[in-house]
């Protein structure tokens, strides 16, 4: 039995450091103030990812270049017909306000920002989760693996991974708050198994009207309607997509489509034919849920009241109970001062 689902009440205060004092400690670590950094956990596009203790206590921390997110430019659509432009600093304050007022045990939490200007660098500490990123993507086996274990999963743990997930996503849902880059790489998960969805640097506000007709996220998650030229589309049932193929990813290690192109991914998206090979593990509830999930007719497809009363996900354990608390979708203001103009900026994630 599993047990009910709640906010993460215990909230660290937040700590924005006005001065960031590099260092090494005695066996040669570097230190940014209280943080000593260990070893590299993960690399992205624009950012790099390090495992860091103090005291006791273990944290992620994501690193940027500012002068490289200052040269990152991007040129949205207005609803006005006009065009706004955004640099990457933008994006991060963006990811920096959401994630500051996220409060859920299945979303990463962020504990603390630091802007070191001197050295160019930005560190966002969070928590760190032992096992990693749910599943992630061998390019020699052209497979997902779960990177954390050479065996299956139970129907059992599955479901816990499910149901965490979904949990997750309707916290961020009820807030205004759209995800866009589900897939396997952002669901982290925790040495108890449980899952916090990560990397907010897609995220948006469901009240931003300009982020409407704009596709973000990974091409092989996108869903149908933004897989078409200036198409206007409900945020919320794309984040439903992404999850639903994401589930279909960990159970069968692959997704239910082969492309190679760009072009040839989105016709793809568009035309394949839903198929669930044998597996133990998929019944005929499961297999509706993630039919469900991946329906290509937004209007229709599933939504998150309807997937948190879903009898898979509610099998031999307790209904999932939502327990919402205040809203708490960040200002203009807040993003605005996300990052303060101080002189340096620590941001920390605590490990789980």
């Amino acid at each position: 039995m599993f047990e009910e689902q709640k906010l993460d009440h215990e909230k660290s205060d937040e700590i924005e450091t006005k001065l960031g004092v590099p260092g090494t400690d005695d066996s040669g670590n570097k230190t940014v103030n209280n943080y000593t950094f260990m070893k590299t956990l993960g690399a992205g596009a624009t950012a790099k990812v390090k495992l860091c203790r103090t005291n006791s206590l273990l944290y992620a921390a994501k690193i940027f270049r500012k002068s490289f997110l200052s040269r990152k430019r991007q040129f949205i659509p207005t609803s006005d017909g006009d065009v706004r432009v955004e640099t990457g600093i933008t994006e991060l304050k963006r990811e920096i306000a959401i994630m500051k007022k996220l409060t859920h045990i299945n979303v990463v939490h962020l504990h603390e920002v630091i802007y070191e200007e001197e050295s160019d660098k930005l560190f966002i500490i969070m928590d760190y989760c032992e096992k990693g990123p749910i599943m992630e993507w061998d390019e020699d086996l052209e497979r997902f693996l779960f990177p954390w274990d050479e065996n299956e999963i139970s129907e059992h743990v599955l479901r816990k991974i499910f149901r965490d997930a979904v949990c997750g996503l309707e916290y961020l849902h009820f807030n205004d708050i759209v995800h866009r880059d589900i897939k396997p790489q952002n669901m982290l998960i925790t040495d108890d198994w449980t899952v916090k969805l990560a990397d907010f640097g897609q995220a948006h506000l469901f009240n931003d009207p300009d982020m409407t007709n704009r596709s973000l996220g990974t091409y092989y998650f996108y869903p149908p309607e933004c897989c078409g030229d200036n198409e206007v589309f409900d945020p919320k049932p794309t984040d439903v997509w992404a999850l639903g193929m994401t589930f279909y990813v960990i159970i069968y290690h692959k997704l239910p489509f082969e492309a190679t192109s760009c072009a040839d991914i989105f016709e793809q998206i568009k035309t394949f034919e839903l198929k669930f090979e044998e597996n133990k593990m998929m019944d005929f509830e499961l297999k509706f849920l993630i039919e469900r999930m991946l329906d290509k007719n937004p209007n229709t497809r599933i939504t998150m009241m309807e997937m948190i009363a879903n009898p898979w996900l509610n099998r031999d354990c307790n209904p999932i109970v939502i327990t919402h608390g205040d809203k708490i979708s960040p200002t203009d203001e807040e993003i605005n001062k996300a990052i303060r103009p101080i002189t340096k900026a620590l941001m920390i994630v605590r490990i789980i």
